[in-house]
């Protein structure tokens, strides 16, 4: 049992240090941006930009896509849950006080909506085999899927509320009916 827990702390040891040693991520040049990345959507449209840069061709244009469609989900309901907590300590006799600072920011995005009608219109593959999609939503779009996610919500309230109307009306009737009996 104590080698297992050595081989397996030795394990996580070394891939702790592997983790560690790796190369930090290149800044994407200018070259390897698409031409029309800084662009301002039109007032009627939404727009959500995804990279991605996979093992094949077919695979980094799916997920640039999907990234697109994630980033216009995002612009229309997201969920935001953050945190930041400042902490300063000083301590010692005035003139030699020695001060301990430490800052924590901690956020979570959650996004759960539909963007059917969301259509790429732009797609671009960089120099260094970075797809580009810019995906477009129509804010008429967008408000028509709001308009029936809110007709959706109505109508299965009203289907609720029968319900119960129709179970409150069952339960009056078996209260109310008692068995007819015949003497003979």
């Amino acid at each position: 049992m104590k080698k297992a827990f050595v081989m397996v702390l030795a394990f996580v040891l070394m891939a702790f240090i592997v983790g560690c040693g790796s190369k930090p991520q290149q800044a994407t040049s200018p070259a390897n941006l698409p031409p029309w990345l800084n662009d301002i959507p039109p007032e009627d449209a939404l727009w959500g930009i995804g990279s991605a840069r996979q093992s094949s061709t077919d695979m980094s244009r799916t997920a640039a896509e999907a990234r697109a469609r994630v980033a216009i989900a995002r612009q229309l309901d997201t969920k935001v849950q953050a945190m930041f907590i400042d902490y300063n300590l000083d301590a010692g006799p005035a003139g030699a006080q020695a001060s301990t600072s430490m800052q924590e920011n901690v956020s979570r995005q959650v996004t759960n909506i539909n963007v059917s009608g969301a259509r790429p219109n732009q797609s671009w593959q960089a120099p260094d085999g970075t797809w580009w999609t810019r995906v477009e939503y129509r804010k008429s779009d967008a408000r028509q899927e709001m308009a029936s996610i809110l007709n959706n919500q109505e109508a299965a309230f009203a289907q609720f509320r029968a319900q119960q109307a129709l179970q409150m009306l069952d339960a009056q009737l078996a209260r109310n009916e008692s068995p007819i009996v015949v003497d003979r």
